[in-house]
């Protein structure tokens, strides 16, 4: 027991509280002295890991780490000896917890006789080191603490101070002194100091801040520039209180201020970006407005007011878009004055400062563009048609120079085919012209610039003409209607020779026709569908509404896939293809009259 036995001197422990800073030299120069003052077998300190507790400082006799797992709620208390340290001869021990996370203090002895031998030293001695850790905790959190604050304040750029006014000291942070550019604790920031680095003209305005915070003791806050010792121009944002003593007179001001800087310089670019967009959008030749997310109008230019006849901001975008927002050409709109508008919509999205979502709309007139496009489609359709007109055109002229080759030649069949063989081509290149995309045709579309004119080649007074005749008659009453005069000739001519029918009249349009069958009030009429002034589709109805038992025979230049649909719906009674033979023709008025 000689190895463990011995005494040490309070005197010393308490001097190495005094003296010993750091809490491990602390705990290794002091432990072996409190075991000798208690004639302690073994002391350690039991601190966590990862891997279990583990033994640190460990004085006296060799005690093994594995095994030792004291659990100490608080304060000093009397635990179960570990196996493991009653295997070297320890068989009482008691635990004292340590400040913050310092661990355990284990003291053991080979007795419980020496241990309470030991009992009244051993509460001065405990009470020394415990009081000791503490503190060293309390100044290695404080010196964190005070480290981490200090970080902060670096990051944030924000420092603080503290100005006692009656001995005009002032401390501030090391980081205040770095935004006042200067290295920490360089000087003492008096008043006088503090003032001098404010920018002139911001000083009676500050000064005028404190004045008034004195006066009333309440909080304040202010924006001030300071010049730099380089010159540097910065921007602070600052807030403080005064501290009142109990007769209510102003003894301390504290407070923080915060580098703004690049906040405020920031905020100087994007005002000049915006008033430079703005100007961009004032003069911009289309119209732009701005919507918010519920789509009312927060921002519109000069020329969105004139397209819309009003300055549409704080109104419902709806009012003048009623599809909202919404990307599209020849959008129908709205003016104030409720005119309706085409116009094309082009929309961008963006995010406010205050991070609400906004919607640009880029509004442009249609109806020029429309206007464009319009007349060059026209102008590609009428080079087409030209293209076809000189294909029809020479395709004719080919077949009907073979016609005549044959006539010469007394080969009257073969002039019938070529003649049939022309009139079936150029009708089909006459649908390709009429339809190149297979579009309906329309009542109007049929109505020509000029009306059909070939030199007559039948001696008008060969033409046995009757008088039109208003009344009854013994013979069918027929009215012919067709621009071409030489196709009214003919037909006259060939319905005179029959004895049957009586010609009473003829019209050369859509327009002369409704009014000629409403004053001759005809059994038949024969119809042409391309005419000047009004097309066969647009007079066959009002025809019918003028004379209501009349039938009607279309006679068309056009293919029977082309138009008979549309003329058999209109009211027509038969359609016939022109250029067929008079024979059956007259087989198709004889079977319509009957019908009758």
């Amino acid at each position: 027991m000689d190895q463990i036995q011995g005494s040490g001197s309070l005197i010393e422990i308490v001097h190495t509280c005094a003296a010993t800073t750091g809490q491990e030299a602390f705990l290794d120069a002091v432990l072996p002295k409190v075991r000798r003052f208690v004639s302690a077998a073994v002391i350690a300190v039991q601190v966590p890991s990862p891997d279990g507790p583990v033994l640190e400082h460990v004085d006296g006799l060799a005690v093994p780490a594995e095994g030792t797992s004291v659990v100490a709620n608080g304060g000093r208390s009397v635990v179960l000896t570990p196996d493991t340290w009653r295997a070297v001869g320890v068989e009482h021990v008691i635990a004292q917890r340590l400040a913050g996370h310092s661990g355990i203090l284990l003291i053991g002895w080979t007795s419980q006789a020496d241990a309470e031998a030991a009992h009244r030293d051993l509460n001065v001695v405990l009470e020394l080191v415990t009081m000791s850790v503490s503190k060293m905790v309390c100044e290695r959190d404080l010196a964190d603490l005070v480290q981490r604050v200090d970080s902060a304040q670096h990051l944030a750029t924000m420092g603080d101070y503290d100005w006692h006014i009656a001995s005009d000291t002032n401390q501030w942070s090391d980081e205040l002194f770095r935004i006042y550019g200067h290295e920490p604790q360089s000087f003492n920031a008096s008043y006088e100091r503090f003032l001098s680095a404010i920018y002139p003209e911001d000083r009676e305005r500050i000064q005028a801040v404190h004045q008034q915070a004195y006066a009333t003791g309440e909080p304040y806050h202010m924006v001030e520039r300071i010049v730099r010792p380089d010159g540097e121009l910065r921007y602070l944002s600052s807030n403080g209180e005064v501290i009142m003593d109990e007769s209510g007179n102003p003894v301390r001001m504290r407070g923080t201020c915060i580098d703004i800087t690049d906040r405020v310089l920031a905020e100087q670019e994007r005002e000049r970006v915006t008033e430079r967009f703005q100007q961009l959008v004032d003069a911009a030749p289309e119209a732009i407005i701005v919507a918010d997310s519920e789509e009312r109008i927060v921002q519109a230019n000069p020329r969105a007011a004139e397209i819309l006849g009003a300055d549409p901001s704080d109104r419902p975008l709806r009012d003048f878009l009623p599809q909202g927002i919404v990307d599209g050409r020849a959008l129908a709109g709205l003016r104030q004055d409720g005119q309706g508008l085409v116009l094309d919509v082009a929309t961008v999205g963006l995010r406010a400062s205050d991070l609400s979502t906004m919607t640009a709309l880029f509004l442009a007139d249609a109806r020029p563009r429309l206007e464009r496009e319009a007349m060059a489609t026209r102008l590609g359709e009428s080079q087409q048609r030209r293209r076809q007109a000189l294909e029809i055109n020479d395709n004719v002229v080919q077949g009907l120079v073979s016609a005549a080759y044959s006539l010469e030649h007394h080969d009257v069949l073969a002039a019938r085919s070529f003649v049939d063989r022309t009139l079936h081509a150029a009708r089909h290149m006459m649908d390709d012209l009429l339809e190149p995309q297979g579009q309906q045709i329309r009542p109007g579309d049929l109505i020509r610039q000029h009306a059909a004119k070939l030199e007559p080649v039948i001696p008008v007074e060969a033409i046995t003409a009757s008088d039109p005749v208003v009344g009854e008659t013994a013979h069918p009453r027929i009215l012919i209607v067709d621009d071409a005069e030489d196709i009214r000739m003919l037909l006259r001519l060939k319905l005179a020779n029959q004895g049957a029918y009586d010609v009473v009249g003829e019209a050369v349009d859509g327009l002369d026709a409704v009014d000629r069958a409403r004053e001759l009030r005809p059994d038949l009429v024969l119809l042409d569908m391309a005419m000047p002034r009004m097309d066969g589709l647009q007079a066959l109805p009002l025809i019918r509404e003028a004379v209501p038992d009349v039938r009607v025979i279309v006679l068309s230049g056009f293919n029977q896939a082309t138009l008979e649909e549309e003329a058999m719906a209109a009211g027509a009674d038969r359609y016939v293809v022109k250029g067929g033979s008079m024979r059956d023709l007259l087989d198709v008025i004889a079977n319509v009259l009957h019908a009758a």
